[in-house]
């Protein structure tokens, strides 16, 4: 493991890309398959790719995403991996929840696709929200996961202590627009990749028209007079209880796995998260920059895919 903290650290003072060599897949040697998991609700829908013998790896994306954001990078990830990339409920091709969406559910979802595909340990690779959700599965279950990769996230978003009960104020009083909430139906195919262009290229302006399409084919249907998006309208609705700082610092501090978060430079959160790591100040947390913005993993998966692969497939070899 030092051998290649060591490589990612050497790689960012010397400004250089070149990353240390295993062997990759390509775009069209890596094939996926469909998995359905069943869960209370419904069924929450993932694609597969791999053997299932091979070391575990859930994938987890980000708010209002799913599934496809890992389209070009996982086929790019080594074969010793079986990797499975799961649309969180009321995301993508997922059953919506009966009730409003609250942060600390997104945990118990990651248990219950474990528990569906009979995973005792596994690792995680996880997207800005998924990044939260996997940061304080790791914590709260640390038997579970046997190492974590972040991409630009970790921890969930944390507010001041004191703002909390004025923001679940907020929260109560938007109740009465649940009802009325109802997804917008888009004329053509073009404005369905349009109004995702426009969403996303606002967190990262390398955010183009086929990033924006890989995200909509799994997250558009065709209905009456168009295309309107699967996402749940309910996920716009603030949560009723949000996470203090405190809490989620004590969270990452507790994570007892290896784990690595990789910083894209030009991120929003950059600074932010460079802060977040600093307070928590875990051993166990390593960092790698990479030039790009948030949704770099799909632009140019090259840049991130072989540090995944060192970091999962070594330390399962050498933990």
């Amino acid at each position: 493991m030092h051998r290649i903290f060591h490589y990612i650290i050497r790689m960012q003072q010397n400004g250089s890309t070149l990353l240390p060599s295993r062997a990759v897949g390509t775009l069209t040697d890596f094939k996926s398959v469909s998995v359905t998991i069943p869960v209370p609700w419904g069924t929450i829908a993932a694609k597969a790719w791999g053997n299932p013998s091979n070391l575990p790896v859930l994938a987890l994306h980000g708010w209002q995403d799913n599934a496809g954001g890992f389209d070009n990078l996982i086929p790019l990830l080594s074969k010793e991996m079986y990797i499975v990339a799961m649309d969180w409920p009321g995301h993508g091709l997922s059953s919506k929840r009966p009730y409003l969406y609250n942060t600390f559910e997104y945990v118990s979802d990651i248990r219950y696709a474990a528990d569906a595909l009979k995973w005792k340990s596994f690792s995680l690779l996880a997207h800005s929200m998924g990044a939260g959700a996997a940061s304080w599965f790791a914590a709260a279950l640390p038997e579970k996961v046997k190492g974590l990769v972040l991409l630009d996230g970790i921890g969930f978003h944390s507010v001041e202590i004191a703002d909390i009960p004025r923001q679940m104020g907020r929260a109560l009083l938007a109740l009465s627009q649940d009802a009325e909430i109802q997804s917008k139906v888009h004329p053509t195919w073009e404005a369905v990749v349009d109004r995702v262009l426009k969403g996303h290229a606002s967190l990262d302006d390398n955010f183009d028209v086929s990033c924006a399409a890989l995200l909509a084919a799994r997250g558009a249907k065709a209905v009456e007079g168009g295309y309107e998006f699967t996402r749940d309208p309910k996920l716009k609705m603030p949560s009723l209880l949000r996470i203090p700082h405190e809490l989620n610092i004590t969270f990452l501090q507790q994570i007892c796995c290896q784990t690595l978060v990789i910083l894209p430079t030009h991120g929003k959160w950059y600074e932010l998260m460079k802060k977040t790591i600093s307070i928590v100040n875990n051993t166990k947390i390593h960092t790698a920059e990479v030039p790009g913005g948030h949704f770099v993993h799909m632009y140019n998966p090259e840049t991130v895919c072989r540090l995944i692969n060192d970091f999962l497939l070594t330390k399962n070899t050498e933990m």
